[in-house]
């Protein structure tokens, strides 16, 4: 299936101009069996595979979903955690020919349901034992519908209703798999995935990708933290959020190991990347929080080189408290689904620069531009909307060209993101435009609180909202994570804000304490939730 936004001529140019090339996926990751046979390509808890092996059973299971009658360009909707499993299931998929959508563990039967409405999947792969009852009753049901052709069943259930995942990974009997999948994979320019947006208002937006964009997207990356054959990358975040996904895409341009943890906690984590001798890692705001918490002087981590924040920048006192006390660099990066790499820093870098409260500058063959509410491009240290454009991310919303048309223009995307670029090019995010505060005409932006109470040493985390008011309409509400042990102080909080110099508008006027701050699918926190809560 072509690129929504790509014609057949845009197609050619960027082929032309050395962006993109006729190479897929699949063609780096059977060069890497061929060159690097017994290397290790990706390994969790339960399974590794060298990138021979993982070669072999990714053409077994390809054929037999191509066995089940399944047709090209058909949809999987697939619920699964991230693991070697998903590993082979994403490149099977992409040998069967058919265009995987894979959904956040998180999400329940409301946005399942949507998923299932807007893809019309052939094919389901789920564990329903793990499901909610709820959940699972609905499932259920919804498998009668008669375009759904095969459900696999990841903890081997059995049942009339589903074939067991394992039954899968012998291939066809008596048949060879390389005859089963000839013709079916993707071509350079096709769409083989779907990916979903982060959904911060209302349900997420489905994202597709040509196979030509993941390519360039794992080389783009791999330039930028300098990733080599030798590196063994923890994929500390799920595959459904962009921090995890697209580092594993670095693995076709460069035959790096890819390790799952056995789970997100900070000492789960600590230990994978100690005991295995990790060398880069990638993940998140909120989970480099919790690491922080950890004893990290008493781990050895002098295998890690760097690791990745994506997502959005995180708290800057956190990414250098990480650094001094072990010694690894943090590389901050931003992006979305549909345009990936907004900014990026650069791991040789120095801290100075790499953590100055940017998120770098946007990746090769990236573009980024200011614009004001009129569509006018503005010059450099001045804030704006933030419009980016790049050849290795999203080609448009699936199915939707109403949706698309509404935030690509002339090939840029409108982010939706207040932001600030320096004479330098480097990015500078000031907070989403959707969740400025109004108090009476004065404009509070929440991020620039959020980094004066984060300065704070008790404070874990903290997220600013708007809060309704009967005289101004909004006014900003602070909900605070604190250290444990330690108590919130309302005075002290407004006095570190007003000694900073804030102007008494932009103080909160209610600060709540809150264990976690709520997330959605990518691990950002849920703004729409606070403000429910603030509204209370």
């Amino acid at each position: 299936m072509q690129p929504s936004l790509l014609s057949p001529e845009d197609i050619q140019a960027n082929l032309a101009a050395g962006v993109w090339s006729e190479e897929t996926t699949l063609d780096c990751y059977r060069r890497h069996a061929r060159e690097r046979p017994t290397a290790l390509a990706c390994r969790d808890a339960a399974d590794t595979y060298s990138w021979s092996e993982l070669d072999a059973i990714t053409d077994r299971l390809a054929a037999s979903l191509v066995s089940m009658g399944l047709e090209r360009d058909s949809r999987a909707l697939v619920q699964m955690p991230s693991s070697s499993r998903e590993v082979v299931l994403r490149i099977a998929l992409k040998k069967a020919g058919i265009i995987g959508a894979f959904a956040p563990m998180q999400w329940r039967r409301r946005e399942l349901e949507y998923v299932r409405e807007r893809i019309d999947p052939a094919l389901v792969v789920m564990s329903p034992a793990r499901m909610e009852t709820e959940d699972r009753a609905w499932l259920e049901a919804t498998l009668k519908d008669d375009s759904i052709q095969q459900c696999v069943d990841l903890d081997d259930g059995g049942g009339d209703t589903w074939v067991d995942w394992s039954a899968m990974l012998d291939g066809p009997a008596g048949s060879d798999p390389s005859v089963q999948i000839s013709e079916r994979e993707f071509r350079f320019d096709e769409i083989s995935l779907l990916t979903m947006s982060s959904g911060t208002s209302g349900l997420a937006k489905l994202c597709e990708w040509p196979e030509a964009a993941q390519v360039l997207m794992g080389a783009v990356l791999a330039e930028r933290m300098d990733v080599t054959d030798a590196d063994d990358i923890g994929i500390f975040a799920p595959m459904t959020g962009a921090a995890g996904l697209v580092v594993w895409m670095i693995s076709a341009s460069v035959p790096c190991a890819c390790t799952f943890p056995p789970s997100y906690r900070g000492p789960d984590l600590l230990d994978c990347a100690e005991k295995l001798k990790l060398t880069a890692a990638t993940t998140v705001p909120v989970i480099l929080a919790r690491l922080v918490e950890e004893s990290l002087e008493s781990r050895d981590l002098s295998h890690l080189r760097f690791i990745r924040i994506g997502t959005g920048a995180p708290d800057m006192g956190m990414a250098r408290d990480f650094e001094e006390r072990t010694g690894c660099r943090v590389v901050v990066a931003s992006g979305s689904m549909e345009c990936t790499g907004f900014g990026h820093a650069d791991v040789r870098e120095d801290a100075s620069v790499r953590l100055d409260g940017s998120v770098g500058r946007p990746l090769r063959t990236g573009q980024l531009r200011i614009e004001d509410e009129h569509g006018n491009e503005l010059p450099p240290g001045t804030s704006g909307e933030l419009k980016a454009r790049g050849p290795y991310g999203s080609s448009g919303y699936w199915m939707d060209p109403a949706e698309t048309a509404k935030v690509w223009k002339d090939g840029w995307y409108s982010t939706g993101d207040i932001g600030v670029i320096d004479d330098s090019g480097r990015l500078t995010l000031m907070g989403r435009l959707k969740f400025v505060i109004n108090r009476s005409g004065l404009k509070i932006l929440p991020v620039e609180v959020e980094l004066a109470l984060s300065a704070d040493p008790e404070v874990v985390e903290c997220a600013v909202v708007a809060g309704p008011d009967r005289a101004y309409g909004e006014v900003p509400v602070a909900f605070i994570q604190m250290r444990e042990g330690s108590v919130m102080e309302d005075q002290s909080l407004s006095d570190r804000l007003r000694e900073a110099g804030f102007p008494e508008y932009k103080i909160p006027v209610r600060f709540i304490e809150i264990d976690a701050l709520p997330r959605i699918s990518d691990n950002k926190i849920d703004r729409q939730a606070l403000m429910r809560l603030a509204g209370e």
